[in-house]
């Protein structure tokens, strides 16, 4: 590291250091405490939140690592790997040096460590054996005490993740469940427990046949969910078996009040992440929270009179749609009978990673963002995350722009940032442990806690502004610019106290112009930068005299600028001008226009923003230039446009005109491939001896693996994959409204260079000796596109967008995938694109291919080994003609 960067980065950690101290007192409720368990609540919006897994952070204390019974190996994902609240302790430098101010952590209490039938363990800590004892691979009740100390003496917080939905697997059921006999086919799960462990009262109240268990009423005696769409076993049945508490019995609420008052009390705590909320009725959560010897009346009398709470409701919105919002919104009560305080946001979760990741359009962006400000009550208080433990890396899904993006945008909103260990490292295994002789998906051992690294000083960065500059925490937040068509500009102004801040970001992959914005600024205000990705930091920038701006955004990127005193605007080129009349129609087919310039300037025909693909333009001698609006790359359906006309030499731009396109599939396909029969009845693979988890969620009857029929349409440049399958399901609420089935969707486009004929991670090649160039690869929660450069057997290639759109017609088995133009590259011509469409399944929580087994499993494939092809069912090659 040169000595120059050196000292502004140790400048930089000095101020991050400098700001969290500044912020707190560290005991402002009363008389000080010799100990710092108990501290007065922050103002949560001033906060920055470190999320980390206990088991896959650090390893303070390796003496507590095995408990001999089997359930330590750091060389498998299903096994505890060493981490503790020792380790935790270790790297609050680490932490606090990143710009977080509080910590979360996964539950550390006393967990299942085995779990012989699903042949997972729960080093996770969400199955609890013991709801008020610590587990022995995590440390003992004073370690724990000495990291929430330490914390505070920091003016840091600590959030523990609990559970109140469930237990451990201890019990489980066979056969088919009667709800009028409820201990039919009830069994309890030998060796759940270690040798010499047992449950402690009441959660040892567990089996169904017993009159005592009967009479108490601890449990629900259900079996798993099978379908979450159902209510009554949202709330009553077991959660991936996990035992179900029935939150109605009164032992069982004063069970949960007394263990989780005990950590604050014991611990200081000072807030609580809610694990898997929507499966608990509404009335429990009032009484926890707020009846007679609830949470908040004991934070209160340790001096809290704001102890957070972030419940977890695993579920999105559909694009312009807010189905995810309400749900989040019921669970926080009314003002009559509240509930939890406050909400991790999920649904701007989702859309983000569509938005940066999948090239959706930044107006569903702007739409998320404006309901999250008109529904929530307080949106300042939500948890504002981009990944979790429960899902894949956004690395697995996108590049590191669109990484940085995310975290660009995240940490400059409304609500409370929440950072997953990791991210500042640029993992991609999404439980990957941050220390050497850990799990890693790569197996590798390594340490990567550096704070020195690329990424973690560019997070260090944006927290140090966060921190600063109080009208990121607590504006007002004003949508300025977005894109309705695809990737492209999205700007916001935050706003507060006559204090103005610009963030303003190009998510395309190309140049974009961001034509004349109204930025609600006065006209020569100079805009100071205080952070940039991918753009030049020296360039000056100023509103024009109507308080617009217009720039040449570069691929990307992104940019934070606060409004500073006045500026000088360039000189101007006023002669350009559109002279056909493009206003307001709407159109569907090529439109000719025409206009004037400056005799021998270049002009650039911007539609949508998009300058780096712009049609150049040179004006004649006479000043007058003619060109052609051409729809072959527009996208399908009824769009609205707009054209600026740029000059080059001088960055000057006209007005935009709005018009609209309007074009449609035929309602005929140029192809259709019978596909029934070769995969179905459970069974399939190239050779059809491949059999179907064990799971009863799979229909092994007419599998949502089988593709029965495709259709393709298409229309100038965009294409209309059509699959029908043998079933479609949903049960898991997916994002994309299937599950149980992946798509391999690989692309050849003739002309391009390279190209591979290895398909990455399914132990295959392309049919006929052919290559692919792009990949999609589609299950219920990623939709992702991929290009072949650096790909490899075992790896994903470079990610690109924009993904396809899928659309899901359940009733008719149907799933549409809609590739755009820009998705093929932009070809003037189809003819030669060939697609090869394979499925298989995968994990939904690590984006990962369920593996193939010689014998049957719960949630592996059977019939083959490790090295033979993940093809269940593939189609013949598809060869398009224009």
């Amino acid at each position: 590291m040169n000595i120059v960067r050196k000292a502004r980065l140790g400048l930089l950690a000095t101020a991050v250091s400098f700001v969290i101290a500044g912020c707190f007192d560290s005991n402002d409720h009363g008389e000080q405490s010799s100990s710092y368990r108990h501290v007065a609540s922050p103002d949560w919006r001033d906060q920055i939140i470190y999320f980390l897994m206990i088991d896959r952070f650090n390893d303070g204390d390796s003496s507590n690592n095995d408990q001999g019974t089997g359930e330590y190996d750091p060389t498998s994902d299903k096994k505890f790997s060493g981490g503790d609240i020792a380790g935790v302790q270790q790297k609050l430098d680490y932490i606090a040096g990143l710009g977080a101010t509080t910590v979360w952590m996964t539950p550390p209490v006393a967990n299942q460590w085995w779990d012989p039938a699903q042949n997972y363990g729960g080093y996770h800590g969400y199955w609890a054996s013991d709801m008020q004892k610590i587990d022995e691979h995590f440390g003992d009740l004073k370690q724990y005490q000495a990291l929430a100390t330490e914390l505070h003496q920091r003016g840091m917080y600590l959030i523990q993740d609990i559970v109140v939905n469930h237990v451990g697997n201890y019990f489980t059921y066979s056969g088919t469940y009667d709800p009028a006999q409820p201990c039919h086919g009830f069994e309890l799960i030998p060796n759940s427990l270690a040798a010499g462990q047992s449950l402690p009262s009441p959660l040892n109240l567990n089996q169904c046949n017993s009159p005592e268990s009967q009479q108490a009423a601890i449990y629900h005696w259900t079996p798993q969910i099978a379908d979450h769409n159902d209510l009554n076993q949202q709330l009553t049945y077991q959660l991936s078996d996990l035992d179900d508490l029935n939150t109605a019995t009164p032992a069982v609420r004063d069970y949960l009040k007394q263990s989780y008052r005990y950590w604050i009390e014991q611990v200081g705590v000072d807030a609580f992440r809610v694990d898997t909320v929507k499966f608990v009725e509404h009335d429990f959560y009032h009484d926890f929270f707020h009846g007679q010897n609830g949470i908040l009346d004991k934070a209160k009398e340790t001096g809290r009179n704001d102890f957070l709470s972030l419940g977890e409701i695993f579920e999105a919105s559909t694009p312009y749609n807010t189905e995810g919002e309400e749900k989040l919104i019921a669970y926080l009560g009314t003002k009559e009978k509240p509930e939890l305080e406050s909400m991790l946001n999920f649904p701007l979760q989702a859309t983000m990673s569509q938005v940066f990741g999948g090239g959706r359009p930044t107006a569903e962006l702007g739409f998320r963002l404006r309901k999250m400000m008109e529904m929530y009550p307080d949106p300042y208080r939500l948890g504002n995350f981009i990944e979790n433990h429960d899902m894949a890396r956004f690395l697995a899904q996108a590049n590191l722009s669109d990484l940085k993006q995310a975290l660009f945008t995240m940490l400059t909103l409304p609500g409370i940032p929440v950072l997953y260990q990791g991210t500042e490292q640029a993992f991609t295994g999404h439980r990957d442990a941050m220390f050497g002789h850990g799990y890693r998906e790569d197996g590798q051992q390594i340490d990567s806690f550096d704070s020195d690294s690329e990424m973690y000083h560019f997070i260090q960065k944006l927290t140090t502004l966060r921190h600063q500059h109080k009208v990121l925490s607590r504006g007002n937040l004003t949508i300025l610019a977005e894109e309705k068509n695809g990737a492209g500009v999205f700007a916001y102004r935050r706003h507060i106290d006559g204090n103005d801040l610009l963030v303003i970001l190009n998510t395309a992959q190309e140049t974009i112009l961001l034509n004349r914005m109204e930025t609600g600024l006065g006209g020569n205000t100079r805009l100071r930068i205080l952070n940039t990705l991918n753009m030049a930091e020296s360039q000056e920038i100023v509103t024009a005299e109507d308080g617009t701006l217009t720039l040449a955004l570069q691929p990307k990127s992104a940019m934070m600028v606060i409004a500073e005193g006045g500026g000088q605007l360039p000189q101007q080129d006023h002669t350009m001008a559109l002279l056909t009349d493009l206003q307001g129609k709407i159109l569907d087919k090529n439109f000719p226009l025409t206009g004037t310039g400056t005799p021998g300037s270049q002009i650039r025909l911007v539609i949508d923003g998009r300058l780096g693909t712009a049609d150049r333009i040179t004006v004649d001698e006479n000043g007058n230039w003619q060109g052609l609006l051409n729809l072959r790359h527009f996208q399908v359906g009824l769009q609205s446009h707009r054209l600026a006309l740029y000059e080059e030499a001088s960055g000057s731009s006209t007005a935009d005109v709005h018009f609209q396109s309007s074009v449609s599939f035929p309602d005929l396909p140029s192809i259709t491939l019978d596909d029934s029969g070769d995969a179905g009845n459970g069974t399939g693979g190239p050779m059809g001896n491949y059999h179907l988890p064990e799971d009863t969620s799979y229909d092994k009857s007419n599998p949502q693996l089988a593709i029965e029929q495709a259709k393709v349409f298409q229309i100038g440049s965009n294409v209309r994959l059509s699959l029908q399958m043998a079933s479609v399901s949903d049960t898991w609420l997916p994002t994309l409204g299937f599950d149980h089935v992946g798509f391999s969707i690989f692309i050849h486009l003739p002309g391009q260079e390279g190209g591979l004929s290895m398909l990455p991670k399914l132990n295959a090649t392309m049919p006929g000796g052919q290559t692919w160039h792009r990949q999609v690869l589609a299950f219920g929660w990623q939709n992702s596109l991929y290009s072949s450069q650096g790909a490899t057997s075992d790896q994903l290639g470079e990610s690109i967008t924009p993904a396809p759109t899928i659309t899901v017609d359940k009733a008719s088995r149907t799933i549409n995938f809609d590739f755009a133009s820009a998705a093929l590259g932009e070809p003037m011509s189809l003819n030669g694109i060939q697609f090869y469409v394979t499925t298989w399944d995968l994990d939904g929580l690590s984006s990962t291919y369920r593996p193939l087994q010689r014998e049957p499993a719960l949630w592996s494939f059977s019939g083959g080994t490790e090295q033979d092809p993940l093809i269940w069912d593939d189609l013949p090659l598809i060869r398009m003609n224009d």
